[in-house]
């Protein structure tokens, strides 16, 4: 650790930290924090600061330990993502500054060691905190324990910090699901965060359960209640202090860094984008004028790393919010739904299933009867045909699995919010006025959907299914056209038999 830099000071750090020309300059020489580094959201932000901040003196990533992974495998599969490539041809140096630290969100003290610990407090200077667990259906007490309680365990190591810059927390637009008008501040609960802590810690287990099912009547699920609580717990524990809550909706694939259409792992929306493009998803629970408030990953890094730099400009305030969100450049779940069918029809995926399309329907019954009743038969009759030819039935899995996941995301296609976003715009006024402004992108006002959508699923292809496009999946998709046409004229001319039955 003799590369810290161990004669930055309080002096140092206050010194010219409003005068800084270029947000390069403002990292300079700095210790950084980072939780939740193999995220997706802190692998983007981890090599964003070594790509754009050189002079970083370290980054301390804290990191736990798996049950059939050791931090020094993790660390490895982390550094050889390929998002890393170019930094590692350009730069491959800038991987020293890294440093792991074992650590756990859900011990107390974060797990750390005394030795560990007193490292973090000598030379960290700025902390973002982005580790969370943000499975949907976690049981109460777990996300409670790993998303507020542990964001309590990083703001008091944070406040013990010899140097302290700033402090990030990333939230999510969706902490306040239950509001449709989301302003840039933090908004309490009928049920204190302590009280919530305390209910988790002491309750059993059908108390605990009776006490989710209430909450689940106001929030859609877990992950977004215990992120409220987090940032309450930032608001009333941080006044006063350069402390930025950053809330970015949902967040897809990268726009352009650190390449075109980076992702991490199929889940939630991109789950979603994968299914509509395979031909695999029989309807969509949702609303096809609703919007759909999706943000590039590349877009919440760069928000995410100025605002560490803007709440510095004036430290004496409430906690600063930013709705990291695409509102001011709407998308819409249908506009979506024609994005990914067209580019899936000009550019199939190899691993096509069926020939793309979906609707988008709104009523509960009608989305039952047409997203699962119709596919059930067919479901079952191809995993017999592809058990006669020795492989592995997967349609009746699949069938299940989008199901299940449509339901996850049903709330987010049904409702719409609207989110101020006047931090963020002064954010971006003040970043422009730094010499470097051209290296980040706060402003989505000029996006071209369609164009992102192609590109997300470049990088899905790219990046999760690992092959390049085949002329034969030209030829699959073509052969899965004729079939689909086959089977609606055989479904119409089967409920035309019914009906003729019925009636003579």
């Amino acid at each position: 650790m003799d590369t810290v830099n161990k004669e930055r000071n309080e002096n140092a750090i206050n010194k010219g930290l409003n005068k800084t020309n270029t947000l390069e300059e403002f990292y300079a020489g700095s210790g950084i924090l980072l939780t939740g580094a193999t995220g997706f959201i802190g692998k983007g932000l981890l090599e964003k600061l070594l790509r754009m901040c050189p002079r970083i003196t370290t980054i301390f990533i804290l990191i736990r330990a798996k049950a059939n992974e050791t931090i020094e495998q993790r660390i490895k599969k982390l550094i050889d993502d390929p998002m890393y490539d170019d930094i590692k041809a350009k730069h491959p140096s800038v991987f020293h500054k890294v440093y792991p630290v074992k650590s756990d969100m859900s011990l107390s003290n974060l797990g750390l060691s005394q030795e560990d610990r007193n490292l973090l407090l000598e030379k960290v200077n700025i902390v973002f905190h982005a580790a969370a667990t943000v499975r949907f259906n976690e049981p109460l007490h777990v996300a409670v324990n790993v998303n507020t309680k542990g964001t309590a365990r990083v703001i008091e190591l944070w406040s013990e910090l010899k140097h302290p810059i700033s402090f990030v927390y990333v939230s999510t637009a969706y902490s306040n699901a239950n509001l449709h008008e989301i302003g840039e501040k933090v908004y309490t609960t009928s049920l204190k965060p302590s009280e919530v802590i305390d209910m988790c810690d002491k309750f059993d287990k059908t108390s605990i359960n009776e006490i989710e099912k209430k909450i689940l009547k106001t929030y859609p699920n877990t992950y977004t209640f215990s992120k409220n609580l987090a940032e309450q717990i930032v608001a009333s524990r941080c006044r006063d202090l350069p402390v930025a809550i950053v809330r970015p909706s949902i967040v897809g694939a990268s726009l352009e860094e650190p390449c075109p259409g980076w992702i991490q792992n199929i889940s939630g929306f991109t789950g979603t984008l994968l299914l509509i493009a395979r031909g695999c998803a029989t309807a969509i629970r949702g609303r096809k004028d609703a919007r759909v408030d999706v943000v590039p990953l590349d877009f919440v890094v760069d928000m995410i790393i100025c605002s560490a730099w803007h709440v510095t400009l004036h430290p004496k305030h409430e906690v600063k919010v930013y709705n990291c969100t695409s509102n001011a450049n709407p998308f819409r779940w249908g506009q979506m739904r024609d994005a990914i069918v067209k580019c899936s029809i000009e550019t199939p995926l190899n691993d096509t299933l069926w020939y793309p399309g979906c609707p988008i329907i709104a009523n509960r019954y009608i989305y039952k009867v047409r997203s699962v009743i119709p596919y059930i038969l067919l479901a079952f009759v191809i995993d017999i045909f592809l058990k006669l030819r020795g492989s592995k039935p997967i349609m009746m899995k699949l069938l299940k699995n989008g199901n299940k996941l449509f339901t996850l995301v049903a709330y987010f296609a049904l409702n719409e919010w609207t989110f101020q976003r006047d931090n963020c715009s002064n954010l971006a006024r003040k970043v422009k006025m730094l010499n470097d402004s051209d290296m980040v992108k706060l402003d989505l006002r000029d996006m071209n959907w369609e164009k992102y959508v192609a590109i997300y699923l470049m990088g899905i292809r790219k990046f999760t299914s690992k092959g390049d496009f085949k002329s034969t999946a030209r030829q699959r998709l073509s052969r899965l056209y004729w079939i689909h046409q086959v089977t609606k004229i055989s479904g119409i001319i089967m409920l035309l038999l019914i009906i003729l039955c019925v009636v003579y």
